[in-house]
């Protein structure tokens, strides 16, 4: 019987009945340094002495499998000390910036990856956990990250979507048995490198998927998506589940080539007259309906009306006529076309004729600012579309945004454009910044706080551009 297990029956029985050795600490504690008067109170202290001893000899099980192989090497240099320090700040809210780090984090890491450096091994984790979080940052993460990224998202399952997809011969066994979240994973970061693969993938199992599954496998197409896609999106039309069949029409409004688009093409040249305006349908035929033409009413505008809309919608665009003097029906129409087309003319004629959030954020910065700073009034619409307006803005742009900003009276506008002023304002425009926050009086106070933080955002959003360029 070993030491433990005398003193383990001795506590289980009782002192009255069984002795604890008087050896039990020997080799472990000098003989009577343990001064205890009482037997019961002996057995704890001989316990804990023994229990701590056992714990500090134990011997980890030996390692019996392979080692993992090391990580692919990864050839880019990595960041500067500073860029470095900078990233490790943001991360661990060593610095705190208005709106949350997460804006700052992923603009350093686009830079980084657009300089061709990689951030330092030690932060990979910090990195993945944020990811893991907002998956808004999952695609950043993952650039910069590199080889080691994607080795250490192989060794923990919640960091599985920054691991590298491997196309091997179990690809098709895997998407078939996986769970659905991780077989819309793998179709989606399939579509990113073999669209065709990832198509085909679907095609053998869609039979026998459920139909919420169907539905989800075809947004998921959405990545990668181009005209080969049509032929499976067509036959998808019919399918027995509605929500499948909208998701498919959804799919194919953004392929003007496609055989449907033709169709919704034909349907508005027939209900065109001599002189160029257009009827409104009067009714919807089983043809119609099969390619996704619906009842659901378009803001704004009665059945027929909405019939017109979403056939406009869903067409080829035409090339540019004269928007101000074409039916409303229509301009809704080509409005979403040109949304879900991303046909960049379009959008810019459609955004001066009558600008709008949703047509602004669809157009690059070099289109979107000159729309914004004709913008005769600085009020709450102003402020709506500089809020939409991408970046990162050009320096002469920034420039008149701080000074048409700061002779508005109220903090309106510049709280609802504040987080886009964060994000987007070029740096070169932080002198502008810090001299309105100097003339500003103290007691408004809300006001200069946006200032403060503002300056400090484009101070750190300068000191990346720096080290990156």
């Amino acid at each position: 019987m070993s030491d433990w297990d005398a003193l383990l029956g001795a506590a289980l029985v009782g002192t009255g009945r069984r002795a604890v050795p008087g050896d039990v600490l020997a080799g472990v504690v000098e003989p009577g340094s343990l001064a205890v008067e009482a037997a019961e109170a002996g057995v704890l202290a001989s316990a804990a002495v023994l229990a701590t001893y056992r714990k500090a000899g134990w011997l980890p099980p030996t390692w019996r499998g392979e080692p993992p192989a090391p990580a692919e090497p990864d050839q880019r240099p990595e960041c500067s000390a500073t860029a470095a320090q900078l990233l490790e700040l943001l991360l661990d809210r060593g610095v705190r910036v208005d709106g949350g780090n997460e804006m700052l984090a992923g603009q350093w890491l686009r830079a980084c990856v657009a300089a061709g450096r990689r951030p330092p091994v030690r932060l990979l984790v910090p990195l993945l956990q944020l990811a893991t979080l907002d998956q808004g940052l999952r695609d950043d993460v993952r650039a910069a990250a590199g080889p080691r990224g994607a080795w250490l998202a192989e060794r923990n399952r919640r960091w599985a979507w920054a691991t590298a997809t491997d196309v091997g011969a179990d690809v098709a066994e895997r998407f078939a048995t996986a769970t659905k979240a991780d077989r819309l994973a793998l179709l989606t970061a399939l579509r990113r490198t073999d669209p065709a693969f990832a198509r085909e993938l679907v095609e053998r199992t869609w039979a026998s998927e459920q139909a919420a599954t169907r539905a989800a496998l075809l947004d998921a197409l959405g990545t990668g998506l181009s005209d080969s896609d049509e032929e499976f999106l067509e036959s998808a039309l019919d399918d027995r589940a509605a929500t499948v069949r909208a998701a498919a029409a959804a799919l194919l409004d953004r392929l003007p080539r496609s055989r449907r688009a033709a169709r919704m093409a034909e349907r508005i040249r027939t209900l065109t007259r001599g002189d160029g305006t257009v009827e409104l349908p009067t009714e919807l035929d089983a043809a119609a309906r099969r390619d996704g033409i619906t009842d659901q009413r378009e803001p704004g505008h009665g059945p027929r009306a909405s019939w017109l809309v979403q056939l406009a919608g869903s067409a080829p665009l035409p090339p540019l006529p004269d928007l101000r003097g074409a039916p409303e029906e229509l301009v809704a129409g080509w409005t979403k076309a040109a949304l879900r087309q991303r046909d960049t003319a379009w959008l810019a004629a459609l955004a001066e004729a009558n600008p709008s959030p949703e047509l602004l954020a669809a157009l690059p910065p070099e289109l979107a600012t000159p729309i914004v700073a004709v913008r005769p009034t600085v009020d709450a619409r102003y402020a709506g579309l500089l809020a939409a307006c991408p970046g990162p803005w050009p320096a002469s742009f920034s420039a008149d945004v701080v000074e048409r900003l700061r002779d508005v009276r109220t903090d309106r506008v510049l709280t609802a454009a504040y987080g886009a002023l964060t994000e987007r304002l070029d740096p070169a425009a932080l002198p502008k910044v810090e001299g309105w926050l100097a003339e500003t009086s103290h007691d408004k106070r809300a006001r200069r706080r946006m200032l403060r933080g503002l300056a400090h955002a484009l101070t750190i959003r300068r000191t990346i551009q720096q080290e990156f360029t």
